[in-house]
């Protein structure tokens, strides 16, 4: 005897009641307490399944929005050309971790800021790798 809700097991145990002829106030009375319970139990559920198809759908519309207006993260580099006689080297924010690409004018500053937190940067070239 398999039921798929609780208002279904709720009936069942009616069933039992009413089929062995229980008369008992006090039995009955819990019997359609837990017949309402069970049902408000099963709507309610229902209701969450109804929300989470409708979060999973509003995520969904989020992320399309996101990659509309951040675009993909894999895209950063596509914006710079590989034929470009410039080289560009990959610099990690300690602050907060963002990875930045700078260019070779950027070490002749000496410093840079970090676009997402504000951090400043300062750039050091290492002359031994420079050589090499």
């Amino acid at each position: 005897m398999d039921y798929n809700t609780l208002s279904e097991k709720a009936a069942y145990l009616m069933g039992l009641i009413k089929g062995k002829q229980i008369d008992d106030e006090i039995t009955l009375a819990m019997a359609d307490l837990l017949s309402a319970i069970a049902a408000k139990a099963d709507a309610q559920g229902e209701q969450l399944d109804d929300l989470e198809d409708d979060l999973f759908e509003l995520s969904d519309v989020v992320s399309d929005i996101e990659e509309d207006i951040y675009g993909d993260e894999d895209d950063d580099l596509d914006d710079y050309d590989d034929d470009d006689d410039e080289d560009l080297y990959e610099v990690t924010c300690p602050q907060c971790g963002e990875v930045i690409y700078v260019d070779e004018d950027s070490f002749g500053n000496g410093d840079i800021v970090c676009p997402a937190c504000g951090e400043v940067l300062s750039l050091l070239v290492d002359e031994s790798e420079t050589e090499e």
